[in-house]
């Protein structure tokens, strides 16, 4: 399973960093950015589509 962030989809409102810092970050310049890409732990895959849901942008997308 692996997240990907679509930066011309985001709003840069910091939910998902914000909600779930154990898988995304602030970049330099002010983007989301993944600390985490392949995602094997349940527990981080259920964080994952949690921060899928909440984003105002739609931004969050989990492939398989």
């Amino acid at each position: 399973m692996k997240v990907r962030i679509d930066l011309d989809k985001c709003y840069r409102s910091g939910e998902c960093y914000y909600n779930h810092p154990e898988l995304f970050e602030m970049s330099d310049d002010g983007d989301p950015a993944l600390k985490v890409t392949d995602l094997t732990d349940a527990g981080m895959r259920l964080h994952a589509e949690q921060a899928a849901e909440v984003c105002p942008a739609g931004a969050i997308s989990i492939e398989e």
